[in-house]
């Protein structure tokens, strides 16, 4: 009886470290030393530079293409909004030009794929 519990508290054990919770996937790292948010099973790292804003988009690290992709960046602080074009530059890349984020900032990004899907990523800085 004894063993018998004792297998079943092993298998048990064993179940609760191959479930799905345990094997998913961990919390992305900056690869460009920006800010990572994972949303619809993509990693989104915004990068704030002195005049633009770089988005770069993978898919398990692999580069995501964004040829077919649009979208644009709001920002909101200091009590004013700015909305900037994203555009393609290069595999996995998105850039806006003219563009600060302070400290304090919300960043909204919005992007549309080819089939014409909505992605939202939010940020504080």
């Amino acid at each position: 009886m004894k063993k018998q519990l004792v297998m079943v508290l092993l298998m048990v054990g064993a179940m609760a470290l191959l479930s799905p919770q345990a094997l998913s996937h961990s919390a992305a790292k900056p690869q460009h030393g920006g800010v990572v948010h994972s949303k619809y099973d993509l990693n989104f790292e915004l990068v704030r530079e002195s005049d633009s804003v770089s988005l770069y988009l993978d898919d398990h690290g692999e580069p995501v293409a964004t040829t077919d992709i649009t979208g644009q960046i709001m920002v909101l602080a200091g009590g004013k909004k700015s909305e900037v074009r994203l555009t393609a530059a290069g595999t996995g890349k998105l850039v806006a030009s003219d563009v600060q984020i302070p400290d304090g900032a919300k960043v909204v990004v919005t992007l549309t794929d080819k089939s014409q899907q909505v992605m939202t990523v939010r940020y504080s800085f």
